[in-house]
């Protein structure tokens, strides 16, 4: 399962979600401002508090990464 947590008026957010649905990868989008024990646990591991912050299985990472797409939808950039 792919977790977003996105932010009102986050660009690289909307690029995410674009970029997911093209790839046909279903997500979950959660407000991080109703999950900030969440966001912050994540944007620790991920090393950044750039929107968005993504879970997908063992992989997390923030900001859109077309690349972190790619590799969990089995394509390549």
């Amino acid at each position: 399962m792919i977790i977003i947590y996105t932010s009102p008026g986050c660009g690289p957010c909307v690029a995410t979600k674009r970029a997911l649905d093209q790839a046909g990868l279903a997500y979950e989008e959660r407000a991080g401002a109703d999950w900030p024990d969440d966001v912050e646990r994540l944007a620790r591991i991920a090393g950044s508090r750039e929107g968005p912050l993504v879970v997908a299985g063992d992989q997390v990472w923030s900001g859109f990464r077309a690349d972190m797409i790619a590799e969990v939808s089995g394509t390549s950039t």
